[in-house]
């Protein structure tokens, strides 16, 4: 029995030697595997500080439209939204009294064209036939009196019509210039008095975001510079959709109570999709200092560490952990871990283990 006893622990011990040797074998043997890599060479390079500040998109254009005279809405001839070429009617007023009132200034200045006419040709006669002493000075002073009367008459008439045709003008609103309706104050069937706002509208062709600038930072600016503009409604995603605009206006002036500057950045809004009261965000690149950039491929996560592998003269890869920093254009600074120099694994390394031989291609 206790032979028996021997020659089992014995054969679980020999089984057991040959799975931890085989075991180890193929730990060894998957090791020296020569994996296939492709390398960088850890420089040192400028690093890109970005600021961003925050603003609202306004319209380069914004007017409310009104009128001089009291009258009906009669038609409202674009809805909120719609977009209107220039000298457009945009708003129709009831205007038959107006257009009553223009016909009887035209008759009465045909009838004082006529009467002047005929006044100028008497005056005239008379004037020969003083001049010929055919003609008393009394006749000549009367006719002269009523070509004077007559002339006045003709100016009076030509005066009305002009103020008849001016008030008719604000019957029919037309548009300033091209642009998109952005409010509507009043209804067809409501009544319009003298200077109440009857439509507010907006150039769409370009706008301007108004940001806030510290005063610490104002001098980074200047009127002409290119900038980064943000706008993120009209991307999904965090980055939002960024466009390029120009610096046209910084206001001398700062805010006393935030001591912040405005500054204007026109963008080009050829189709129309930004629009004004979206959140905006102006981002200034500056570049100072210097640090290690590698890929963002390169660098892989195990929990909460980051790691990469790096390449010795030997061609064997080595796990180093790190402490990376702000990501630039796709890239991360490497803050600790990595020396310049440094030949940095940036493909295969999923497939590398630490100490595994590797070729570089």
């Amino acid at each position: 029995m206790v032979k028996r006893l021997e020659f089992i622990a014995l054969a679980v011990i020999t089984i057991f030697g040959i799975a931890c040797g085989g075991e180890g074998a193929s730990s060894k043997q998957k090791v020296a595997a020569t994996v296939p890599v492709k390398v960088i060479r850890a420089e040192i390079s400028t690093l890109e500080n970005q600021s961003a500040y925050s603003g609202t998109v306004e319209p380069i254009e914004r007017v409310k439209l009104s009128t001089r005279m009291a009258g009906w809405v009669d038609k409202i001839n674009y809805a909120e939204g719609d977009a209107f070429d220039k000298g457009d009617v945009l708003v129709n007023l009831r205007s038959k009294d107006l257009e009553a009132k223009r016909a009887t200034a035209e008759a009465a200045s045909a009838e004082a064209e006529v009467y002047f006419n005929n006044s100028e040709r008497n005056l005239q006669r008379i004037e020969k036939l003083f001049a010929e002493k055919a003609a008393t000075q009394k006749e000549l002073d009367d006719m002269s009196s009523a070509f004077a009367g007559a002339r006045s008459r003709k100016t009076a008439a030509e005066k009305m019509k002009i103020e008849v045709d001016e008030i008719l003008k604000y019957s029919n609103i037309e548009a300033p210039f091209s642009g998109v309706v952005a409010r509507k104050f009043l209804q067809e069937g409501d009544l319009a008095n003298p200077g109440q706002a009857l439509l507010e509208i907006e150039n769409s062709d370009r706008v301007k975001i108004v940001a806030k600038v510290p005063e610490g930072e104002i001098q980074m600016f200047a009127v002409g510079q290119e900038v980064s503009a943000q706008i993120q409604a009209l991307k999904m995603g965090t980055a939002g959709a960024a466009t390029q605009g120009i610096i046209d206006k910084i206001v001398p002036a700062a805010d006393p109570m935030s001591r912040q500057f405005d500054i204007h950045v026109v963008l080009d809004n050829p189709e129309g999709k930004i629009r004004s009261g979206m959140f905006a965000r102006i981002l200034v690149s500056n570049f100072e200092g210097g640090g290690i950039l590698v890929p963002h491929a390169a660098v892989f996560e195990r929990g909460q560490l980051q790691g990469i592998f790096v390449v010795d003269e030997e061609n064997l890869a080595h796990l180093r952990w790190i402490r990376s920093g702000d990501r630039q254009n796709g890239r991360l600074n490497i803050l600790s871990g990595l020396n310049p120099g440094e030949l940095v694994v940036v493909e295969g390394a999923k497939a590398l283990l630490d100490g595994q031989p590797v070729e570089v291609k």
